[in-house]
C-alpha cells in the first residue's frame, strides 16, 4: 500500500517546485535536499540504526573484540600470546586506522595476521589501515577461490561500483544506514587499501596456529563463493563472515552480482550448527552470546533461506515467470516477523529472482523475451502508441498524482529515452522514484531509488572516481591489470589486428605476454621466442602509462621505455584499449 504521507509529500513539493521544476541555481541543492528529508523513512528502518550507529569496541570473550560503527563492516580481533588477528579490516583504511587505534587501547601487541572472510571490499579495502611501519609484514589469510572472486568483481568494477553506489546510499542526503550498516566509507578515498593474501588454503578447512591460538579457517560459501569462517575450539566462538546478518539476507544484491547459492549457504550455516558454537560473531551487526540462543537464530535463518529456494523452484515448475513468482512467494509470518529476517536488507522478491536464474538463467521462458525490442525501440513505440512526447507526459503526472507511481515511473522514462531534454519527464521519474523509495524497508532498495532519483536530475554522479581508478592502478598486480585489457579492447576500432607483445619488467624480472587475435586478447605470464613487438620497462613506469598519456609521452623522450618492432606499430595496437 501507498504511503499516504510519502504522497502529499511529493505532491506539494512538485507544486513548490513549478511545472518544470526549474529552479535558481543558488537555492537548487537546499531545495533537493528538501525534497529528500520530505520523504519520511519507515520507522522500522530507522530503529535499525541503533544496532550500528555507535563506535564501539565490543568484548565477546577475555580474548576477542568486535569492532562496530567504525564503517559498514566490523573488525575483529583475536588477542594471542605474542600478538594479535585482526578477521576482516572494513572497506576504508582511515576506519581500519581508528579500529586498530581502539584496539591499541587493550593490547599494545603487534598484528600478527589478517584474515579475509571473503573478497568484498567492505572486508578487504581497509587492509593497509592495520599495518604498522616498525612491524614485519603480517600474514593474510584467505581461501584461494578470493583469487578468482577479485578478477570477476575487477572485470565489472565500473558499474560494479557505480551501482554500489546507488544500492548504498552513499551520496544522497537524508541517509538513514545501509541495512548491515551505517554508510559506506569509500566516496573519500581513492587508493583503495586492498593488500593481496600471501597465505591461501583450499578445500573445506584449514587448522592453523598464530600468536599461540588454534583456529580453524572453515569454507562457509554463502554470500560468496570464496567465504570462510574462523572457528576457535578451545572457547566455542564462531566468527560466521557475512552468512548471519540482523536483516533478510542479500540473496541476491541489486548493486549486481552472480546469483548466490542458496543451497550451498543453507549447507553452510548446517555447518555452523553442526559446531554448536557458544558466541556467534558477524562482520555485521553484534556479537550473540549462548548456545541455545544461537541455535534457534541459526535454525530460523537456514530455513527462512531454504523457504525462499523451495517455493521459487515449485512455481517455476508451474511455469509461471519470474516477476509472477515473486508475488507468490511470502514468508511464513513467523519468520517474516523474526527480529533477524526483516527485509532491512535483502528482500525476498529480488531473492527469487535469483533463484530464478540460478536454475533457469537469463530467458523467463515467454517467447516475448526471446528476442525484445531494445529499451530505445521499445519506447519509441510506446510514446507513439500513446500519441506522441506530450500526452505521454500528461500520463505519466496524471498517474503520479493518483499515487500509481511504478505507472509513472514507466511513462516517464520512456518519454526520456525518446526526449532526454524533457524536463517535465525527469521531474515525474525522479518524484517517482522518491516515492517509491520511501515506501520501502529495503535500505538497499530506498537508496537505490533515491539516488536514481537524484542522477536523473543531473545531480549526482555515481561513476569511478579518476582518483580512485588511480590508486587502483598503482596497487594492483600487474597480471590483474593487464588481464583487465580483455574486456577493454574496442574490435569495432581495431578488426583485423593480429599481433603479439612480450612485456618484460625489469624491476620484478618478469614477462607478461598481449596477443590480439580475432578480435580477443589473450594474456601470458611466461616469456616467448615469437613476437611481432617487444617492450622493456619497469613496473612502475607502466603503472604511470597506464594512468596518464603524458606519462607515456615523457617515458619514450626518456628512455624508460623501449620499444622493438616499431614504435607506431605498438601505438596502433594499444589504442584498440578503451582508456576510461
Amino acid at each position: 500500500m501507498a504511503n499516504t504521507g510519502v504522497v502529499v509529500a511529493l505532491v506539494l513539493a512538485a507544486a513548490a517546485f513549478g511545472g518544470n521544476w526549474l529552479w535558481s541555481r543558488q537555492t537548487k541543492k537546499e531545495q533537493i535536499e528538501r525534497l529528500v528529508t520530505s520523504v519520511r523513512a519507515p520507522d522500522l528502518l530507522k530503529q535499525h540504526s541503533h544496532v550500528f550507529n555507535k563506535k564501539e569496541i565490543i568484548q565477546v570473550t577475555p580474548n576477542v573484540y568486535s569492532a562496530i560503527g567504525f564503517a559498514i563492516a566490523n573488525s575483529i580481533m583475536i588477542v594471542g600470546d605474542d600478538g594479535i588477528i585482526i578477521v576482516d579490516v572494513t572497506e576504508s583504511v582511515a576506519a581500519g586506522r581508528e579500529i586498530l587505534a581502539a584496539f591499541r587501547n587493550i593490547t599494545s601487541k603487534p598484528v600478527k595476521a589478517i584474515i579475509y572472510t571473503h573478497n568484498h571490499a567492505d572486508h578487504t579495502y581497509g587492509a593497509r589501515g592495520f599495518i604498522e611501519q616498525d612491524q614485519p609484514r603480517p600474514e593474510i589469510w584467505a581461501h584461494r577461490s578470493i583469487l578468482s572472486e577479485f578478477q570477476t568483481f575487477f572485470y565489472t568494477s565500473p558499474i560494479g561500483y557505480q551501482r554500489a553506489m546507488r544500492q548504498f546510499g552513499v551520496l544522497i542526503p537524508n541517509h538513514i544506514n545501509s541495512g548491515i550498516g551505517m554508510k559506506l566509507r569509500v566516496a573519500d578515498e581513492g587508493q583503495p587499501g586492498l593488500i593481496f593474501p600471501n597465505k591461501l588454503f583450499v578445500g573445506i578447512e584449514r587448522d592453523i596456529t598464530v600468536a599461540g591460538v588454534n583456529m580453524k579457517l572453515v569454507h562457509i560459501p554463502g554470500e560468496t563463493p570464496d567465504q570462510i569462517g574462523v572457528w576457535l575450539p578451545d572457547q566455542k566462538v564462531f566468527l560466521c563472515a557475512d552468512d548471519v546478518y540482523r536483516a533478510f539476507p542479500n540473496l541476491y544484491a541489486i548493486r549486481g552480482t552472480k546469483s548466490r547459492s542458496l543451497l550451498d549457504w543453507t549447507s553452510s550455516l548446517d555447518k555452523i550448527i553442526d559446531l554448536e558454537p557458544h558466541y556467534l560473531v558477524p562482520s555485521h551487526t553484534r556479537p550473540l552470546e549462548g548456545a541455545n540462543v544461537i541455535l534457534s537464530l541459526l535454525t530460523s535463518y537456514r530455513d527462512a533461506i531454504q523457504f525462499v529456494h523451495d517455493q521459487t523452484v515449485r512455481f517455476m515448475n508451474k511455469g509461471l515467470l519470474p516477476d509472477e513468482i515473486a508475488t507468490k512467494v511470502r514468508l511464513p509470518e513467523h519468520l517474516a516477523t523474526h527480529p533477524y529476517l526483516i527485509e532491512l536488507y535483502g528482500t525476498v522478491e529480488w531473492s527469487v529472482k535469483g533463484v530464478f536464474n540460478t536454475y533457469i538463467g537469463w530467458f523467463s521462458g515467454d517467447p516475448v523475451d526471446l528476442s525484445p525490442l531494445t529499451p530505445d525501440e521499445l519506447a519509441h513505440r510506446y510514446v507513439d502508441l500513446g500519441g506522441g512526447v506530450e500526452r505521454c507526459v500528461a500520463a505519466a503526472q496524471e498517474a503520479l498524482d493518483k499515487g500509481d507511481h511504478r505507472w509513472a515511473l514507466t511513462l516517464a522514462s520512456h518519454v526520456i529515452r525518446v526526449d532526454q531534454q524533457n524536463t517535465d519527464a525527469r521531474r515525474i521519474a525522479s518524484l517517482s522514484m522518491m516515492a517509491l523509495g520511501g515506501q520501502q524497508v529495503s535500505a538497499n532498495g530506498r537508496n537505490y531509488y533515491f539516488t536514481s532519483a537524484l542522477e536523473v536530475l543531473g545531480e549526482l554522479n555515481t561513476r569511478v572516481k579518476g582518483d580512485r581508478r588511480q590508486g587502483f592502478i598503482r596497487i594492483a598486480p600487474m597480471a590483474t591489470l593487464f588481464s583487465l585489457l580483455r574486456v577493454r579492447f574496442m574490435p569495432e576500432t581495431c578488426p583485423n589486428t593480429n599481433t603479439t607483445i612480450l612485456f618484460e619488467f625489469t624491476d620484478s624480472n618478469t614477462f607478461i605476454s598481449l596477443t590480439v587475435r580475432n578480435s580477443i586478447v589473450l594474456i601470458g605470464d611466461r616469456t616467448l621466442t615469437s613476437y611481432q613487438i617487444k617492450v622493456k620497462t619497469t613496473e612502475t613506469v607502466w603503472r604511470e602509462i597506464t594512468i596518464s598519456k603524458m606519462a607515456a609521452l615523457t617515458s619514450y623522450a626518456t628512455g624508460e621505455i623501449e620499444v622493438v618492432g616499431g614504435l607506431v606499430n605498438f601505438r596502433n595496437v594499444m589504442s584498440c584499449f578503451e582508456r576510461d
